[in-house]
Formats: structure tokens, sequence, C-alpha cells
């Protein structure tokens, strides 16, 4: 399977060009996005807004061999009737193009031809075909001799009075590689899809991510529920090791993109830009069931199929594999610099994390204390476990889910009273856990000592040993961040050199 990502913005696009905020300054100049839409082995196109044409045109990419053309929803973003007449004006009038939809986006293409060219759309001998988008009702396409795509809508939760029920699509193609377009959605998502999508195990998942940081526009994803939707796809055997996972439909809604990138690889997600290449290795050709609807027969075009175009030289080919999360995470941090937040953050898109908390419970004799820990628990997921435990060891050696460790600074504050030679133990099999832990786990920790020296004995021997604690770990970790005013600085591994 090749996908070529045509665009992979949101409807405006990003940036917005009318918008002078910092994330439509950046994409301006770095990354500029067009509207969301993914080409298919050059034969089998998902969504077709106003900027996909232009697109095509401005990455090399011919359109002449589309045969099929999907369309999950009738908002102006996602469908662009004006091409199907500019295509009759083409070299491939001729030539079949299936063109399947949920109903008000089919009466849209309908509406428009009828006005612009003065006839009924799909009518006795017409190459165009217009098939209607059903959620839970699998099509085969093909005619002919041609390969054949076996598609799969699923339910959006997205939609309104105008435009009806919006669908997802779960693409086989005809060497059996999978692949789901999330596009657009909110979450969660209806309960028939996740039934449908348990156990899929996509090649590629392209998941909409229109709301970044600023929730509340519209019905989509922001960053929060993107990382909660993954974590479900991957609890139910829709996402696998193997997934790559693309955020697309991207606005200005989002961080700047390198922060949007970094956040995006905390989630085992990535964000390539418009012009993307793919190349999925094949499975085993695909057989479609027998309860799919069948819309292969042939309709006899006039002329040959010129079949798919060649590939320009200056279309180049992204062939990595899906990220693979760091095993060992340190974030430090002075207080209230949001390390909490972004270690949390890493772990939101983990099917399931246990939350090892190292302080002491709030018992009422200390308001504050009390108020902090209840910002942690309410900012945390509801299906994460907590445990309150300072035996660190066991858990770092033990298979299992994600742990996310908050705080060392409160583990090396529960021993201030041991002396060096007991100390120095407990840390040491603190670190040979750490060195040697059998699942992921991202560990907090406060960067102290920074400013003047501890006026107390008691501050100076915290400071001192929670320093040595941190090196140690850090020197044994695969990442290290430091979190300042909000903004997290990766310190190891180096930041790559641009």
């Amino acid at each position: 399977m090749r996908l070529t990502l045509l665009g992979t913005g949101s409807a405006d696009g990003w940036p917005n060009p009318w918008c002078e905020c910092a994330s439509c300054v950046w994409a301006r100049t770095h990354q500029p996005r067009g509207q969301s839409a993914v080409l298919v082995d050059d034969r089998l196109l998902i969504d077709f807004g106003p900027d996909v044409p232009r697109a095509a045109a401005r990455f090399g990419v011919s359109l002449a061999g589309l045969r099929h053309l999907l369309v999950g929803h009738a908002h102006p973003d996602h469908l662009g009737p004006e091409a199907l007449m500019w295509r009759s004006w083409s070299t491939v009038a001729d030539q079949p193009l299936d063109v399947l939809a949920p109903p008000a986006a089919l009466e849209v293409c309908r509406a428009f031809i009828r006005r612009w060219e003065g006839r009924e759309p799909g009518a006795d001998g017409s190459p165009l075909r217009l098939l209607t988008a059903t959620a839970g009702e699998p099509v085969e396409l093909g005619r002919g001799d041609e390969p054949r795509y076996l598609v799969r809508p699923v339910a959006a939760r997205h939609g309104d009075a105008d435009i009806g029920p919006a669908v997802l699509f779960d693409v086989t193609t005809p060497d059996g590689s999978r692949l789901l377009y999330g596009c657009d959605t909110a979450a969660p998502l209806p309960p028939q899809t996740l039934t449908a999508l348990a156990g899929r195990a996509f090649d590629v998942v392209l998941l909409e991510e229109n709301n970044g940081d600023r929730p509340g526009f519209g019905e989509h994803l922001d960053l929060p529920s993107f990382a909660r939707l993954v974590a479900e796809l991957r609890e139910l055997g829709a996402v696998v090791e193997s997934t790559r996972v693309l955020a697309v439909h991207l606005s200005h809604r989002n961080p700047p993109g390198d922060e949007l990138t970094r956040r995006l690889h905390d989630l085992g997600a990535e964000a390539p830009p418009d012009g993307t290449i793919l190349d999925v290795p094949p499975r085993a050709p695909s057989r479609a069931p027998s309860v799919a609807r069948s819309v292969s027969q042939s309709v006899a075009p006039s002329g040959s199929d010129p079949g798919r175009p060649p590939e320009p030289s200056n279309r180049s080919v992204s062939r990595p594999a899906p990220p693979t999360p760091p095993r060992r995470v340190l974030v430090t941090g002075g207080t209230r610099s949001g390390k909490s937040a972004h270690a949390e953050h890493r772990l939101l898109a983990e099917p399931d994390v246990l939350y090892v908390a190292t302080s002491r419970p709030a018992d009422g004799s200390d308001p504050d204390w009390a108020a902090r820990i209840q910002a942690h628990r309410d900012r945390r997921p509801p299906g994460w476990g907590t445990v309150e435990t300072l035996d660190l060891e066991p858990l770092l050696r033990s298979p299992g889910p994600a742990l996310l460790i908050d705080s060392v600074s409160l583990w090396v504050a529960a021993r201030l009273d041991e002396d060096e030679p007991g100390f120095e133990a407990s840390v040491h099999g603190l670190v040979e856990a750490w060195r040697d832990a059998r699942r992921r786990v991202v560990a907090v920790t406060d960067e102290a000592g920074s400013g003047p020296v501890a006026p107390t004995a008691v501050g100076r021997r915290f400071v001192d040993r929670l320093g040595e604690v941190n090196s140690r770990l850090a020197a044994e970790a695969d990442e290290v961040w430091l979190s300042v005013a909000g903004l997290p600085v990766r310190l190891r591994p180096a930041e790559p050199a641009s």
C-alpha cells in the first residue's frame, strides 16, 4: 500500500491565512498544511476538499488513475464537487469513477452537476457512479479486472441536521494492507464503531487532531482526547506495535509545529508534512467477506484504462518505523514548573497506567498539601490505577502497565534519617531496578539546589541527596527532560541539529 498525504490540515488550513497567532506564524514560515486528504495506491482518494486538486499538482501527483473517491461527510473542506466537473474536461473524462459517501454528500454532488452541467449524475452510460456509504455496511470497490478495495464505513461522532451522520473509513487494499481514516470525529467513538474496529491491527491510522490545546470547537479531537482515543484503540487491538498513527486535520488551535511534534511523539504518533509518501509492506491479498456489498460489476467505459501514472522524480518516499516510546524517562523541574503535567501527558495514549504516589497521604492537617494532591488526582484519567508506596524496586522489576512515579523527591525525603551506608544501599537498589525496568516508566523529580545554599542542615542534606539520586537516575535514563515555565526542554538525548 502506498499512501500520499495530499493534505494534513483543517478546513482553514494551517496557517489560517488571516491569522497572526504564534501557531500560524510558525506554520507560515516552516510547514504550511492544506485540507486533509490521502491518496491510496494512486487509485483511491479519501476526502476531496477544494485544496486537493491544486495540492496534487503542486506535489507532482497525477490523479488520472483515480477510480474511487471516498467522502466522509458533506462539510466543504471534505468535498469540493467542482472537481468532478474539472475531471470531465480531462483526457480521462470517460474513465470510471466511484464516489462513495453518505447521502448528504452525494446530494451535494448531484446538485452541483445538475446546476453546472445540466445533466443527471450517474445516468446510464456515465462513468460516474454515486454509491451510498452506510455505517456497518462493507462495500467492495473495483470494476472488471481492476484491483479490489474493501471499504468498511463506520460511524463517526460528527455531523448535524445539515450534513447528516458522518462516517470514517476502514480500508483493506488489494495487497491486504489496512488503513483507518478517522476524520472527522469527536470522542468517544460510538460503541458500534469500537466494536467494528476491535482486533483490526491497522498498518496505518490517520486520526484527526483539530483542537490541540483549545477544546470545544466543533465535534473534533483535541490533544488529550486524541491521546485517550489512541489508548482505547491500542486496548482494542486496532492499534498495535507496528501501527503508524498519523495526526491529520491539524489547525492553529495546536501549539507551534515543533512543540506539537514533541507531544505527539510522546503518544507514539507523528504528524508528517503534506506531500509525504508512505510505503507499507504488503500482507496476504484480502478476500472480501460475503456480507460485503459488491459494486464491482463492469461498467463499460469508452477507451482504455491508462492505469497508474508514472511517478515523478520529485516525490520522496518515507519509510521510517513507527516511533517507539523510551523505556525510562526522567522529568525534572522546579515547583509548579509543569513537570508532573508533562509526565502525565507522555502516558495518556497508554491503554493502562499505574500511578505511583510516593507522598504521605493527606490527613487534613495541611489544607495546601491536600489541595495539591487533589489537583494531581483531578488531572489524571479516570481509568488509571493508583498505588501509594515507597517500595519502588518491585514495581520496576516486574512486568505490567506503564508506571508514572511522582515523585523521586518525596522518596528521597522519606530517607533523610538513613545513615550514609543505608542511604547508599537504598539508592543503589533503586538505580539498579531503574536500569533493569521491565516496563515503560516515567519518573518525576525536583531540580533542587538551583538557588542559595539551604540554611539548615536537614535542608542541605536533602538537596545533596536529591542531586545525587537525580544524577544517577539521569545517567541510566533513555530521556531526561527539564520543565521550565511549563515548557519541557529535552536534556538527553540532545535535540538534533536543525
